[in-house]
């Protein structure tokens, strides 16, 4: 059933929150172009899966999601980060026009560079505190 899929993919991706209020069985036959009883079938099966309620005279609900599907569309959410975030890093190495060889190269120039800032800053480091202490010394023998 389309309708009852696109109803429960909204509610598990979170476009209708738990206590939102669903559309009407007229209101779901004008939005997705349905036969009335297409509408009333889409509601019962939403209800008998547990995602809905009804009211008397208020309408029909989300309902809470179950600690099992909050996991599971916590899960969902997560797998579909990781493939966005593989297809974004798929399509920045490509963008780069560089083969893993030529930034392994960088990679071990920078290091390189590294290393010896590093080398240059701790001895200008060493510097300066032999520097300070001297001058800690002098002020002891001057009084100061």
């Amino acid at each position: 059933m389309q309708t009852a899929d696109a109803l429960r993919k909204a509610i598990q991706d979170g476009r209708l929150a738990p206590g939102a209020k669903l559309p009407c069985a007229r209101e779901l036959q004008e939005q997705f172009d349905i036969a009335n009883s297409t509408a009333q079938n889409a509601l019962r099966l939403l209800k008998e899966e547990g995602l809905m309620y009804s009211v008397q005279g208020r309408g029909v609900f989300v309902r809470q999601l179950s600690p099992r599907d909050q996991f599971i569309k916590r899960y969902n959410e997560s797998l579909k980060e990781m493939a966005d975030q593989r297809r974004a890093d798929e399509e920045a190495v490509r963008l780069s026009g560089k083969t893993d060889a030529e930034v392994a190269a960088e990679l071990e120039a920078a290091e390189e560079r590294f290393a010896k800032a590093r080398a240059e800053f701790e001895a200008a480091a060493d510097h300066r505190d032999a520097m300070r202490a001297v001058m800690e010394q002098r002020k002891r023998l001057s009084g100061n």
